[in-house]
């Protein structure tokens, strides 16, 4: 299965689900480039960001290696590319570029220093088989690492029910769609199937108040898997009435003066050996 494929992704190809990851990207991105930085990115390292969509996190990645390094980010699909091109050109990051492939089936040349994606595994069919093919792109001594989601430790503190509501939806709705919501956790089994040894994991959860970008990405994860909660029957378009619930969430966020903590955001790593 390739990398969001209709098949596989599940949130859908929508301008507004475009729009959600761009909300998403807002939260994470700093965290991202901790967690490379993290799994052993450095100045002058070669890079290959699978499945990049916008290039977020090809230009985290290329902010960590420098002007000495280089970073290619491969997606299969033009729009997001041309999306990924813009935005490195708006940030005026010289050291990266974009090329479309379909996973696994990558032709590319090597070799490369890391291998690293965000919010890929989830949505492949056969994560392992992926990313056992991947691994040939990397030099011994090289490292591989991926970043995913565990989504079931969103919440608010203290507990705010629509939002513990809308969580569910957006679990059950992930599972409707033979997704795993919490697989941020697997990773590191998923490297040591794909043949990579003894993976480090780290994990880093941004927050929220109630009228933050936290809230935003709840309402609009919800928003994108709406079809499937339907075709599922896990909640009408009315019991969830998207188009208010941030607000809605907002306000019940004011009263109890909650935190909103979004998924988790876990990074496994391991040594091509």
């Amino acid at each position: 299965m390739t990398e969001k494929d209709p098949g596989s992704y599940v949130m859908g190809n929508a301008s507004e689900e475009a729009d959600r990851l761009g909300i998403q990207a807002s939260l994470y991105d700093r965290h991202t480039e901790h967690l490379l930085r993290t799994a052993g990115l450095r100045e002058g390292m070669r890079v290959l960001d699978v499945g990049c969509g916008t290039g977020e996190v090809s230009l985290a990645a290329a902010r960590v290696v420098g002007s000495s390094g280089r970073v290619l980010g491969v997606d299969m699909e033009p729009g997001v590319l041309e999306r990924a091109r813009e935005n490195a050109a708006r940030s005026s990051v010289r050291n990266v570029g974009f090329e479309q492939g379909t996973l696994p089936d990558l032709e590319i040349a090597g070799p490369f220093d890391a291998l690293v994606g965000r919010l890929i595994l989830i949505h492949l069919d056969d994560p392992v088989g992926t990313l056992k093919s991947l691994t040939r792109f990397v030099r011994p001594g090289g490292v591989v690492t991926f970043q995913d989601f565990n989504i079931s430790r969103t919440r608010a503190v203290p507990a705010v029910p629509v939002v513990t509501e809308s969580v569910g939806w957006i679990c059950a709705a992930l599972r409707e769609g033979r997704r795993d919501p919490d697989m941020g956790e697997q990773l590191a089994e998923v490297l040591r199937l794909s043949g990579l040894s003894d993976p480090s994991v780290a994990v880093a959860v941004p927050t929220g108040g109630p009228d933050s970008a936290a809230v935003t990405l709840i309402a609009e994860s919800t928003r994108s898997l709406l079809p499937v909660m339907e075709r599922g029957g896990i909640a009408t378009a009315e019991e969830v009435d998207v188009d208010t619930l941030r607000a809605r969430m907002a306000h019940a966020c004011t009263e109890v003066r909650a935190t909103v903590y979004v998924p988790e955001l876990v990074a496994a790593w391991a040594e091509v050996r």
